[in-house]
């Protein structure tokens, strides 16, 4: 048996009479359930916000409820109406918006060299950072014939993608540079990973990369993080220890402590607005 329904009685009918009709207000939390009420069985399955029923003379059975027949189609249209509803909250839920790089970033994206890309994803992922040679050598594809545009379109390219690098970090509740250095905290293979499929798919696919990021928050917040626990100085929070290492954070928007992993969703509501 899944949740729950609940009945509450609305109104009474022909109460002077041997066989009163009783009108039910009938809620149902989108699960499976049985249930015998003034002698009728019924069983529904989800998709029913609300429903009347009149006992009486209900006669008609549609999605494992008997309802009159004069009740019939606007409760068909409630059911497809809730089903289409609850359809659209799990894909708004489920897919992440595309953050595609824009038309020109893709198109110098392509020309370039595949394995110079690789290495220069693998050289700023694993912490050694992209001097002016890895600049030079990941563009060299392109066939510049001196040195300072090589640079000058190498940095603009690195800008591009740090962009919606930079909103896709927002969405999951960071600030700034904080999930790169949360992803290079946590795992710095995973975070290779994660960025060549994002930068291999040209920014349409960000869900491993999102699912690195959840992670590495979770990772990210120990009391021993100390560019972390003075970011947050910084910004007016109060930070405590939990039993685990873990911290719990109080102040501006979080009137009582709130455990690291909560955080993240008060941060996300931040960066939505």
């Amino acid at each position: 048996m899944g949740n729950v329904i609940s009945y509450q009685v609305g109104a009474v009918e022909n109460n002077d009479t041997p066989d009163p009709q009783f009108k039910y207000n009938l809620s149902v939390n989108k699960s499976t359930s049985h249930s015998i009420v003034d002698g009728k069985e019924t069983t529904t399955s989800g998709g029913v916000t609300s429903v009347n029923v009149k006992s009486g003379d209900a006669g008609i059975n549609i999605g494992g409820v008997n309802v009159s027949p004069q009740e019939a189609e606007q409760f068909k249209q409630q059911l497809e109406y809730d089903d289409k509803a609850e359809a659209l909250r799990e894909e708004q839920v489920q897919v992440p918006p595309a953050e595609s790089f824009d038309d020109n970033t893709t198109a110098v994206l392509d020309d370039l060299d595949a394995g110079a890309l690789a290495n220069a994803v693998n050289l700023a992922t694993l912490g050694e950072g992209l001097d002016d040679d890895a600049i030079t050598e990941m563009v060299s594809s392109l066939g510049f014939s001196d040195r300072s545009s090589a640079l000058e379109v190498g940095n603009n390219l690195i800008k591009a993608t740090r962009e919606p690098f930079n909103r896709i970090a927002r969405s999951e509740g960071f600030e700034g540079d904080g999930a790169w250095n949360a992803l290079q905290a946590w795992n710095k293979t995973e975070m290779r990973n994660a960025v060549n499929d994002w930068i291999n798919t040209r920014g349409q696919d960000s869900q491993r990369l999102r699912e690195a990021m959840r992670n590495a928050w979770n990772a990210y917040g120990r009391m021993d993080n100390e560019d972390l626990i003075d970011e947050l100085d910084e910004q007016g929070y109060d930070v405590q220890a939990t039993s685990g290492g873990g911290i719990a954070v109080k102040g501006n928007e979080l009137k009582d402590w709130t455990v690291w992993r909560d955080v993240r969703s008060v941060f996300q509501k931040r960066a939505a607005r």
